[in-house]
């Protein structure tokens, strides 16, 4: 490619009858400023092409990074969502065997409970029955004392004599004039016999 110089030490061969000299050489004064023009703008251009160029390029690192990262950070995000989701589902199986055991527990815990009660109310039934039993036994027992004191009783009533006997002996006293002491005895226990009968 030309350069700015090139053109402006560019000589031509002189001829008879040639183009004008001053003419050619203003014409190329100008061809050359514009040229020294177009080729620092182009030169520039390319600089800043290339500069634009680096510029891209690292753009593009930095997109590709920012990828990389945006990648990294998805799948830690991903990672970090299935850990919390799977300790999540431990946490609650967990709790919910925790509460199956706890209610287990307690139904357990009540069930003995239940039974100690049921033991209790049967040893308090079994207790009550043999009070009664005993209570029923004493009466009986009472019962025939009783009836044999009784039956006692009436059979030493009957060894007593009766009144006409006893009258008999106040009118055989009365005739002999005396009262021995052992009918005294027997009018007295007589008169409280006759009282307690009425």
């Amino acid at each position: 490619m030309l350069t700015p110089v090139d053109i402006h030490n560019q000589e031509f061969k002189r001829s008879f009858r040639g183009y004008d000299i001053d003419e050619i050489d203003d014409f190329l004064d100008q061809v050359v400023n514009d040229y020294e023009k177009l080729f620092r703008e182009n030169s520039q251009l390319k600089k800043e092409i290339e500069l634009n160029e680096k510029a891209l390029t690292q753009y593009h690192q930095l997109e590709k990074n920012l990828q990389d990262t945006l990648l990294v950070a998805q799948r830690t995000a991903d990672e970090v969502t299935n850990t919390a989701n799977t300790r999540s589902e431990e946490i609650r199986a967990a709790a919910k065997q925790a509460s199956d055991n706890i209610i287990r527990a307690a139904e357990i815990e009540a069930k003995r409970r239940l039974e100690d009660a049921a033991q209790k109310v049967r040893e308090a039934v079994t207790e009550y029955e043999r009070i009664v039993s005993e209570k029923r036994q004493f009466i009986a027992k009472m019962r025939n004392t009783l009836k044999t004191e009784l039956s006692l009783l009436e059979d030493a009533e009957q060894q007593f004599p009766d009144k006409q006997e006893s009258q008999v002996l106040k009118n055989v006293n009365i005739e002999i004039g005396t009262k021995p002491d052992d009918v005294q005895e027997l009018e007295a226990s007589e008169e409280v016999a006759s009282e307690e009968n009425e």
